[in-house]
């Protein structure tokens, strides 16, 4: 009787993609990923990302990105070009807005070139009081050869 291979083979791949890429349910400590090629990228570049933010400084915080990224919220999904393409920070000033931080920040699956980490982070006055709060998951990847945000998807409008 002759063995079917799919199995096998279904095995192998399996073993494969459980090795490359490991996910977390919520909840559970990112600290899991630690030896993770993409967590302490996917720290540094969410620093740097909320750090160039509230600068204000277009540029700078288009570096964060690669280009095209993906931006969902609002029930939309919007394809940024370009740092010229990002939202205007005298947007966000209209609403009292003058800083943001984060809140939390998990990352929830990790490989060598890519961590989706799940965020809360928290939009502040200038006074400190807290204007809005939202959840979102980043996804910062390594291509290009830089680590770098290709989509966010949050709750914010």
């Amino acid at each position: 009787m002759k063995r079917d291979p799919a199995p096998a083979g279904l095995a192998a791949v399996l073993t494969i993609f459980l090795t490359s890429c490991a996910s977390l349910t919520t909840g559970d400590s990112d600290k899991a990923f630690a030896a993770c090629p993409a967590y302490a990228p996917a720290y540094q570049v969410t620093d740097d990302f909320m750090r160039t933010f509230n600068s204000k400084n277009a540029e700078a915080w288009g570096a964060t990105f690669h280009f095209p990224s993906v931006r969902i919220a609002s029930n939309n999904v919007r394809i940024i070009n370009s740092a010229a393409d990002l939202d205007s920070f005298a947007n966000l000033a209209a609403t009292g807005w003058d800083h943001s931080a984060w809140a939390k920040r998990e990352i929830v699956q990790c490989g060598p070139t890519k961590a989706h980490m799940l965020t809360t982070f928290v939009r502040y006055r200038a006074d400190g009081s807290v204007l809005s709060q939202f959840d979102s998951l980043y996804i910062v990847e390594f291509k290009n050869n830089r680590w770098a945000l290709t989509a966010r998807s949050s709750f914010a409008p």
